[in-house]
């Protein structure tokens, strides 16, 4: 188990990796990468006209977040290979698929500081409830996350196929950036339509009641 408070590390992607503070070096590396990341103003700007309420202004908030309130990050087996991280309520645990363990690629590294930034959006509310809205709001930051670790370094996401990265970050960047926004009304409608289009601490967007009623010709008119 990691609890993440320091993050000093020392990490060499081609051979052995070593933690100063006995944190699991993948982990502490996808850390780094989080307090780094920025997001476009633009980027914020259509997401916002989207519907989307974005939890954290950049990595670095969230990643003062997941210090401050004692949040872990670590591997653990997940029930699905296509679920790449999860956020654990009881056990205030920001949950990584174990599959990515030991990599040495800096693609899935910088994923997993997408998907950790991502599950940061659930845990700020420090409950275990979600729904669609809430769901928008954290696939803004992820996405928006991708754009501007792609636009620092073009191509880093093409150079691995794995599963977290093809189904997973490049995808629903690639649909939230989508001028035909079908795509992805159907991809969180099918992952998440089960759950209430908003709740109280998340209001429901005109967005995310397209979403829950299966209305795929959804159109930005803000």
């Amino acid at each position: 188990m990691v609890r993440v408070n320091s993050i000093n590390f020392n990490v060499n992607f081609r051979g052995q990796t070593q933690s100063k503070n006995n944190q699991d070096p993948v982990i502490s590396a996808a850390m780094e990468e989080l307090k780094k990341i920025k997001f476009d103003n633009n980027d914020v700007k259509y997401v916002k006209k989207l519907g989307a309420k974005p939890p954290f202004k950049n990595g670095h908030q969230a990643y003062d977040f997941i210090k401050n309130n004692g949040i872990q990050v670590k591997f653990m087996q997940l029930p699905s290979d296509d679920i790449h991280a999860q956020w654990d309520v009881n056990n205030k645990t920001i949950k990584i698929n174990e599959r990515y363990r030991d990599t040495k690629s800096k693609a899935v590294i910088l994923a997993i500081a997408e998907s950790t930034l991502h599950e940061a959006g659930h845990a700020k509310d420090l409950d275990g409830d979600s729904s669609i809205q809430e769901e928008i709001n954290c696939l803004s930051l992820n996405s928006m996350a991708h754009r501007t670790l792609n636009a620092k370094d073009p191509g880093i996401f093409e150079t691995n196929d794995a599963n977290i990265l093809k189904n997973g970050v490049n995808l629903y960047s690639s649909m939230y950036f989508d001028k035909d926004l079908s795509g992805l009304i159907e991809k969180v409608r099918k992952s998440y339509g089960n759950l209430p289009a908003g709740d109280s601490k998340h209001p429901p967007s005109n967005f995310a009641r397209a979403i829950k009623n299966g209305e795929p010709n959804f159109t930005i008119t803000a």
